[in-house]
């Protein structure tokens, strides 16, 4: 048992080495690292070759300006600790693959793929130890479509950027982003801070850094993947905003993409009632069911492509009872289609 205690103590005090390892620019002696973990120095001597030798992770080693040597890992090389899947999570993520908007992205795929790879790697002593083939059952357990409409990210949407806005949102880096379509083409300095997806796309949620130094506030916008042209990651860094509350954002009026947002309320008949009610549209839906069993659909959104294709969708089984602007946008987009006909 005493073994035991000493082995966990060992690798837990490695897997600190690793992630504080990773995370400085500058390295730390090992007279740090023997201090940090109260261990002596030649236990840390061990350990650094461990991380070598056990973890193939290469310490890059530099002499500071006291004449002492520091270490340091890069971040890109270093794992997480291992994690322990159960059933379910490793089925929900063969699930959500199916469903994944990126297509040929190289970053996306190879790091998808290489999660997988692990996944099967286990599953395979998991067989040699059990005779369960449960990794081979769960890999053909859903057969998707490939593409479920929405935006698909791939040669055509150039987003080779991906990676330095993971890297900057890790590292809490400024970037300076080329952004727009047709000519309105600008650029703006963003805090990049989360990932999204919203109406078949995705988007980033950024501090925009101009604006709220003017402001002395925190101005957030959402910008979407497929309208950036370029990123640049400043050597600047940000703290991230103690007031966001993520939860809160994303259910307040904040979560829009333009200016001008609108209260929009539409009509379901009575006969697809079940299917209106039995998914979440919007972030901000209410229903209301009305005595003859039709349905009151009100949201809160700008109006958009997305939004009037989605209405023109359900044909003669919705109707849109405000805004009127919305109404004239429908109505004038059924005309336009009539004409082609």
């Amino acid at each position: 048992m005493h073994y035991l205690e000493d082995t966990l103590g060992k690798f837990d005090r490695i897997y600190y080495l690793i992630e504080h390892l990773a995370n400085l620019n500058t390295g730390l002696t090992v007279e740090d690292m023997a201090e940090q973990t109260g261990k002596n120095i030649k236990t840390i001597r061990r350990d650094l070759d461990s991380i070598q030798t056990i973890f193939g992770l290469d310490l890059l080693k530099e002499r500071g300006p006291d004449r002492k040597y520091k270490y340091r890992i890069e971040k890109h090389a270093v794992p997480f600790r291992p994690l322990v899947l159960n059933i379910y999570e490793i089925i929900s993520l063969y699930f959500i693959r199916g469903f994944a908007h990126f297509k040929d992205v190289n970053f996306v795929h190879r790091n998808i793929n290489e999660v997988f790879k692990k996944i099967k790697l286990e599953a395979v002593e998991a067989k040699k130890r059990s005779g369960n083939n449960f990794h081979e059952r769960v890999s053909k357990l859903f057969i998707l479509p490939k593409e479920l409409g929405g935006k698909i990210y791939n040669e055509e949407v150039k987003i080779d950027f991906l990676e330095k806005l993971i890297e900057a949102a890790i590292d809490l880096m400024i970037c300076e982003i080329t952004y727009g379509s047709g000519e309105k083409v600008k650029k703006y300095k963003i805090a990049p801070l989360h990932f999204f997806n919203y109406r078949d796309a995705v988007y980033l949620l950024t501090k925009n850094i101009d604006l709220s130094n003017k402001h002395s506030k925190n101005i957030f916008t959402n910008i979407a993947f497929h309208r950036i042209k370029s990123v640049n990651v400043l050597n600047e860094n940000f703290e991230y905003p103690r007031n966001l509350n993520i939860k809160k954002h994303f259910k307040s009026g904040a979560f829009n993409f333009e200016n001008q947002v609108y209260k929009i309320v539409l009509k379901f008949p009575r006969h697809i009632k079940n299917y209106i009610l039995e998914r979440d549209w919007y972030p901000n839906q209410e229903m209301k069911v009305l005595e003859d069993g039709s349905v009151i659909m009100t949201l809160e959104s700008d109006l958009n492509m997305i939004m009037i294709s989605w209405i023109r969708g359900f044909g003669q089984d919705v109707k849109v009872l405000s805004p009127k602007k919305l109404k004239d946008e429908i109505v004038e987009d059924l005309k336009s289609n009539l004409e082609q006909y």
